[in-house]
């Protein structure tokens, strides 16, 4: 065995341990490494690292490594119970491991590697542990790796909010504009919710912000209003035109609800077509548009306002801009079509924040629709969250710069 133990710290690649020896157990197909700390390191408490004290009590505990050769792989290790002044007593922390965990460090980056490009079943199954083990690994590994840069310098960021679970769940996500890293996740999406992360920044941090970039929440407003009083608001370009297209979705549905019957039938199936970006229109939209612009001249005024609004974006001045907006907003009021009179009122309310698009970076709405995408993405890859700290984990694995290679 002597001769085997260099070649077992190799294998192993783990600091701080000495091998003594290794048992196979062909019965159950893994094999059992003996390790041990060095004889002069000190029980250190898991939680604060402070040298524990007191009457030692050792215990026989075993971690599982990634495997060798297609074989699960233990390690076994004799440590420390002992007494932290702040904690009472505690089992010593190991270097291998983290805290009580029952797997190493290395076995957890290796499961978290793969969770980062797949889902957690195909995780679970490819290393035989638990679904809800895949997510506490995940935990550990971001809190050991999320960078610690994430909250320094930011000048401008995103916010914007996620649903993650029926009944209204959701997050509430900042994103770093500038480098595209998710930088904090919050439960809920009141106003007290953005506050925190606020206020986690402080004076300091906050002072260095100048720009925000969010949908047109009354919440969100309220707390930057609140917390950054100087800043400027910027209302990206996927929610403006979000709202649009759900007030002409709306026109629709009104439209199918007046003509009801038979003649309802066709407007029921040009949602898309109506939706969609005119510069993207297929064959058929075109026929289903045509046909509305026969039937509905109500709908057929809505869609024209849709498509004239589209011209705003290829605007290259803030004063262009302004004069725009005030002659669609007039059209849009004089059409008498309630729902695009409301968002006209809204656009209006919210002038320079939707101008703003044009003073600061163009490609605002990209980043965070991107990144939106990004965290719906992981949710839905991970078939379910056992908790929402498990889920606030994947997303910064996922989306906040983690490297594990």
């Amino acid at each position: 065995m002597r001769a085997l133990r260099p070649f077992f710290r190799f294998l192993l690649r783990l600091q701080g341990v000495i091998v003594l020896g290794a048992t196979v157990n062909e019965q159950n197909d893994h094999v059992l490494i003996r390790v041990r700390r060095h004889g002069n390191a000190k029980p250190h408490c898991p939680k604060c690292d402070r040298v524990m004290g007191g009457k030692w009590r050792w215990t026989d505990t075993t971690w599982r490594h990634f495997d060798l050769f297609s074989v699960s792989c233990f390690l076994v290790a004799w440590i420390r119970e002992a007494r932290c002044p702040r904690h009472g007593r505690r089992v010593e922390s190991v270097p291998w491991a983290h805290g009580r965990a029952n797997h190493t460090k290395a076995f957890d980056l290796r499961v978290a590697s793969l969770v980062q490009v797949a889902d957690k079943s195909a995780a679970s199954r490819m290393f035989g542990i638990a679904w809800r083990t895949v997510g506490s690994m995940v935990q550990r590994v971001v809190h050991a790796f999320l960078p610690d840069d994430l909250l320094q310098g930011l000048e401008a960021i995103a916010v914007d909010e996620t649903s993650y679970k029926r009944g209204h769940r959701y997050l509430t996500v900042v994103t770093d504009l500038l480098t595209g890293r998710v930088v904090w996740v919050g439960e809920g999406k009141s106003a007290d919710t953005l506050g925190g992360f606020f206020k986690l920044l402080g004076p300091q941090r906050r002072a260095s912000i100048s720009v925000v970039c969010m949908d047109m929440s009354g919440a969100f407003k309220n707390a930057v209003h609140k917390w950054l009083p100087d800043v400027d608001i910027v209302y990206d370009r996927f929610h403006v035109v979000k709202l649009l297209l759900d007030a002409v979705d709306k026109v629709r549905r009104q439209a199918c609800r007046e003509t009801g019957g038979v003649a309802g039938h066709p407007l029921k199936n040009v949602r898309f077509a109506l939706l969609r970006n005119p510069k993207h229109l297929r064959p058929n939209d075109v026929s289903a548009i045509a046909l509305v612009q026969k039937t509905n001249r109500r709908l057929a005024r809505a869609y024209e306002l849709r498509v004239s609004f589209e011209d705003l974006w290829s605007l290259n001045d803030e004063e262009d801009a302004r004069s725009f907006l005030a002659n669609w907003t007039r059209s849009a009021l004089l059409s008498r079509i309630q729902p695009l009179r409301k968002f006209a009122l809204t656009v209006r309310r919210n002038l320079e924040g939707i101008l703003g698009f044009f003073r600061y970076w163009r490609q605002t709405s990209g980043p965070i629709e991107g990144m939106n995408n990004k965290i719906k993405l992981a949710i839905h890859r991970a078939y379910g969250f056992h908790s929402v700290a498990a889920l606030i984990s994947m997303i910064h694995l996922c989306c906040s710069g983690i490297r594990l290679d």
